[in-house]
């Protein structure tokens, strides 16, 4: 067995030229190009998927090796995965030719090879570089250009991959960060096998909302706080494939999401490690949020504009009204603006960087005891961010719509602690606990397609239309407060989740 350490850029071709001159730049032992031809099998059932194993044949120069790789993990493009290899004869799977060992139990290995067919290939150029670093270490840089074909048709692939193969890892980042400087250049999180099990099964990246992070009361608040940045960087990598593959805006939303879950993070846990607010990637965590930060301007218009604008219906020059707003959203940046973002180096060089933060965390020692009791901590903070907005709510019997507004921020922030944190009491108490918060926030979001209204009627010249304008504001407010009472009412008499005996 071999572990597999790698880290995987998803690369345009047309910058080919720009990657050999940054190897250029390093010392070279050895450069070879081959082409490589790759069958993955499973059977119908998909059970090796089922195993989360992938199985390839690989031929090359009239010779093939069956490789068995197991799930491993990845954090932002760093793949470590338990890798078989064994060479065979032909292009068939010889399943009985791996050692026993790496099969589950009560796997019947004969009837698992008689079952499997081929489900998807890759065939590329690969062109390789073995790079000596410092102080020894060698790492294997691929080049690989080609495509994954199924029988529903293929998808072209453009990859570069750095392996470890002996040495030190932090020389991997080194690397990885020139590589990163490079055009239209992302770091990939997403395996080939992954990519062809889900063109072949005709799967796409579907939108997920952010959910609770799964940490568990037996976890120290240290690996509490690793656990919930590995969710947040899965949330925002895996939106990035959304919207390179769809152009899906509600991508966009749910990566935005992640940054600030990251944020709210750090907040929780600044006391918890040394210099936490003081990482290298921060910056860059503050920049991305800033390049998103459009995005609830955009949804505000795209609400008031869906079904042919139905809620301004009752409006005054309501075709006027629609197109102002319409070429509002059209000024906002456009797709190709955003792909450019996400391809860009200094995005990549952020998802890097705290991938490297990730994997000194987690090989860092912390203390035990009562003081790193995650349990504790998740109560202690829950009811300081609860226990503020909640006296505060209960102070003030009526909210005027601008106080409610004012408290829009904090709802957000804390919601994030509760998907942060909450997991760690009850998952379902939590839910049931921030539904009326939640009937809130979207109240307050419905106040936001207000306000651009009530900017458009301070700008009316004609006091006729202006007047209907205000009516028709006071209208829908004084509704939506009513709600927003209710709402407000129900959720001041929920039950705490998070009270512990000390």
């Amino acid at each position: 067995m071999e572990i597999e350490i790698e880290l995987k850029f998803i690369f345009n071709a047309k910058f080919a030229d720009d990657l050999y001159n940054t190897l250029n730049k390093f010392h070279c032992i050895s450069n070879k190009t081959q082409f490589l031809h790759n069958v993955y099998f499973d059977t119908a059932t998909r059970r090796l998927r089922q195993f989360n194993m992938g199985l390839r044949v690989r031929s090359c120069a009239g010779k093939s090796v069956q490789t068995i790789k197991t799930a491993g993990r990845v954090i932002g493009g760093l793949h470590q995965r338990p890798e078989y290899n064994e060479p065979i004869e032909g292009l068939r799977p010889k399943l009985s030719c791996f050692k026993s060992k790496i099969w589950p139990d009560n796997c019947d290995v004969k009837q698992l090879e008689s079952e499997l067919t081929p489900i998807f290939s890759t065939d590329f150029e690969r062109q390789t570089w073995l790079i000596e670093m410092a102080e020894g270490t060698l790492i294997e840089v691929a080049y690989d250009v080609g495509f994954i074909a199924t029988n529903r048709g293929k998808v072209s692939l453009c990859e570069v991959e750095l392996e470890l193969v002996k040495g030190d890892e932090k020389q991997l980042f080194i690397l990885g960060s020139e590589i990163a400087k490079l055009p239209h250049v992302r770091l990939g999180n997403v395996s080939k096998a992954q990519r062809g099990y889900m063109l072949t099964d005709n799967s796409t990246f579907q939108v997920k909302k952010l959910s609770h992070s799964e940490i568990n009361p037996k976890h120290s608040i240290q690996q509490a706080l690793l656990i919930n940045m590995q969710h947040g960087l899965k949330q925002i990598q895996y939106h990035e494939n959304c919207f390179i593959e769809s152009g899906e805006r509600q991508a966009l939303k749910e990566l935005l999401k992640g940054v600030k879950f990251l944020h709210q993070n750090i907040i929780l846990f600044k006391n918890e490690l040394d210099d936490l607010n003081k990482a290298t990637w921060i910056e860059d965590l503050h920049w991305l949020a800033r390049s998103f930060s459009w995005l609830d301007e955009y949804f505000i218009q795209l609400r008031l504009l869906e079904n042919k604008a139905y809620y301004l219906r009752k409006l005054p020059k309501f075709k006027s009204l629609i197109k102002n707003i319409a070429l509002q959203k059209e000024a906002l940046p456009n797709d190709e603006s955003i792909g450019e973002l996400l391809t860009s180096s200094r995005y990549c060089q952020f998802i890097l960087t705290f991938t490297q933060w990730l994997i000194q965390l987690e090989k860092q020692s912390f203390s035990d005891g009562e003081s790193n009791n995650i349990t504790l901590f998740s109560s202690k903070h829950l009811d300081k961010a609860w226990g503020h907005v909640s006296n505060t709510l209960k102070n003030d019997k009526i909210l005027s719509a601008k106080q409610f507004l004012s408290y829009q921020g904090l709802l957000e922030s804390n919601l994030l602690t509760g998907l942060s944190l909450g997991h760690v009491l009850s998952k379902q108490k939590s839910e049931l606990f921030h539904r009326p918060w939640l009937d809130i926030k979207l109240g307050l979001n419905e106040f936001s397609m207000i306000n651009i209204i009530s900017e458009i009627a301070h700008d009316e010249s004609d006091s006729t239309v202006q007047y209907e304008y205000f009516k028709w504001i006071k209208r829908k407010e004084d509704s939506l407060l009513h709600a927003l009472q209710q709402s407000k009412q129900q959720a001041l008499l929920k039950d705490v989740y998070w009270q512990v005996q000390k």
